[in-house]
This record gives structure tokens, sequence and C-alpha cells, in this order.
């Protein structure tokens, strides 16, 4: 091999690897554009501090709703929103107490039926929930949204005036400051058996209410009240009372 032909190998070998290096330099370029791009869609379809709960996307994909993270938190102003995932297009406010993915003595959850349509929304709490919605979509619109922690509060708090007057006034009276996470001072919690499950109408509840929670030994008799409902809510979105036992 002539001298020529040996500067020639090298020249060719480096040209190749100045090609290569441009090559890579250019993917470099484009990944980190598609990046950026990314992430400016991403900042473009859902508002800063906030993201999809991942357990609330809908089968198909289409849905999810909202979270805040804590910076962006506000209490008692409802924050969670369904969403189209696509284009961040708000279809309903959720209009319960805000949840955020992780919270302290809980966070919130989502199921949904297996044709979407509809939505099982929780926010847990440290001894009862902060918030429990039922949600029938159909057709990208919310027909109702039944907000089960407020309607069964209201029930079981009329039921049990009415069947324990002299009781009742006594609880309020005696658990006067416990907040407004405690109606008229009573622990109210509501269960359902398919809680965590697949969600269908009629949705069951067991709805539980009492006065002295924490078993206080020397809690004054008369205050005392305790009392369990069994209720459903109906295809329409109606929340009916089965049955009310005062314990």
């Amino acid at each position: 091999m002539g001298h020529g032909e040996t500067l020639a190998g090298s020249f060719d070998h480096h040209h190749r690897l100045i090609q290569m290096t441009n090559c890579v330099r250019l993917q470099v370029f484009i990944g980190i554009a598609a990046l950026a791009l990314a992430s400016h869609a991403h900042a473009g379809r859902y508002p800063d501090g906030f993201s999809v709960l991942t357990s609330s996307v809908s089968p198909d994909g289409r849905y999810g709703v909202l979270v805040p993270d804590e910076d962006h938190y506000k209490e008692d102003v409802p924050q969670n929103k369904i969403i189209e995932t696509a284009t961040g297009k708000v279809i309903a406010v959720i209009e319960a107490e805000t949840g955020m993915e992780h919270m302290n003595h809980g966070g919130a959850d989502a199921v949904w039926s297996k044709d979407g349509s509809l939505l099982h929304w929780i926010v847990e709490g440290k001894w009862f929930p902060r918030a429990k919605v039922l949600i029938k979509m159909s057709e990208g619109k919310v027909l109702w949204q039944t907000n089960l922690m407020k309607a069964a509060q209201i029930e079981i708090l009329a039921h049990a005036k009415k069947a324990k007057p002299v009781n009742y006034a006594a609880a309020v009276k005696q658990n006067q400051g416990n907040g407004s996470a405690y109606p008229d001072g009573f622990t109210v919690n509501v269960e359902s058996t398919l809680d965590g499950k697949i969600p269908t109408l009629p949705f069951p509840l067991l709805v539980t209410l009492t006065s002295n929670p924490k078993g206080i030994e020397d809690y004054p008799k008369k205050a005392e009240l305790n009392a369990e409902m069994k209720a459903t809510v109906d295809v329409d979105g109606k929340f009916n009372v089965i049955k009310f036992t005062v314990k």
C-alpha cells in the first residue's frame, strides 16, 4: 500500500467519524427538542401544579381527574375536575372536598365501571372519607353527580333528630366546636360493599352516625346517640333511604 493510499484511507476514516459525530449530535438535538415540545404540550393541557390521577383514567383512556399538588391545594375549594386526557378540556368539576394523590391520613382514589359510564370518586380521611361522589357520564357529558357524603349526612341527621330529639340536642351541645367535618358535632361514616370495586347501579351504602366516636367513658348518657342507615343511589342519581335504625 502506497503512502497516498494510506493518507486517503485515514482521510476517509476521519470523515466517517465526523459524519457519525454530527449524526449523534443531530439525534441528541432532536431528542431534546421532542422532549421540550412534549413538556410544552403537557403544560398546555393541564394547569401548573396539576396532574391526572393514574387510577382516575377511564377504561378507554379518554377521561381522567385532575388533582393538585401540595403547593396548589386550596382547602374548601373544589379543585378536582373530570377532563379529556388528550386535550385537557374540562368536562365537570367534582363538587366535593378536593383530594390530592397523597394526603395526611388518606388520599384520592377512583374506580370506573367497565363501560366508563360510572365513576366512584373517593377522598379518604383519617376516620372517615373526606369526599365520596358517584358520577354518571354519557357521550362526554356528566348526566349527574351525587355527593354521597353530603346526601348521607343530611338524611341520617334528619332521621336521628326525629327519632331521638332530646339525645340529639344534648349531643349537639356537648360536641360544639368539633369542626365542619362533624355536622352538628356528629361523626358520620359512609361505606359501601362496592368500595374499591367496580361500581354498579343501584349503588349500596351503609351510613353510621355516632356522637361519641372515641368511646369516652364519662361521656354524658343523655348525649349518647348512635344510628345506622342503609341506602342506595338509583339510576337517576337519587339517594334513597332503605332502612334506619337507632342503636
